[in-house]
């Protein structure tokens, strides 16, 4: 399984702001982490077909000090709306935000779970080296030479 879809968060509750919990508040990591799991499911899908230049387009260097600007989250917004036309997704996928804002938990939720069907949807489609690693041997096949 990929790590740029697994680790994306989706679960944030009312609890976790009450309880000043990491999560439910958005910081350059989780910016990261969004644009990680846009870039690897680009690639997957450019990889296998599916041609786009969406993961040139991610920022994947955000530090703390970075600042949310409109035109930045316009920019992640649109690259998933792209992925959602270049591949699809299940009918429960929440829709895209009409503005990333970052102003509640749930939109949050709803980027990020986005990209988890989306990105789970890639992994089962078309399963990387991962799925079938395997060793067929040491010895030379054929009429070659062993040298």
């Amino acid at each position: 399984m990929s790590e740029y879809i697994d680790n994306l968060i989706f679960d944030r509750v009312q609890a976790d702001i009450d309880n000043l919990a990491a999560k439910a508040y958005i910081a350059n990591t989780d910016l990261i982490r969004v644009e990680m799991a846009v870039a690897w499911s680009a690639k997957m899908l450019n990889k296998y077909g599916y041609k786009n230049s969406i993961y040139k387009r991610c920022k994947m260097n955000w530090k703390p000090e970075d600042h949310r600007t409109d035109s930045e989250m316009e920019r992640i917004r649109q690259n998933i709306i792209q992925l959602r036309a270049i591949y699809f997704t299940p009918p429960s996928t929440p829709v895209t935000p009409q503005r990333i804002a970052y102003t509640s938990i749930y939109q949050a939720n709803a980027i990020e779970k986005i990209l988890y069907d989306l990105g789970k949807l890639v992994e089962s489609c078309f399963p990387g080296q991962q799925h079938f690693a395997f060793r067929l041997g040491s010895r030379a096949l054929g009429n070659r030479s062993e040298t």
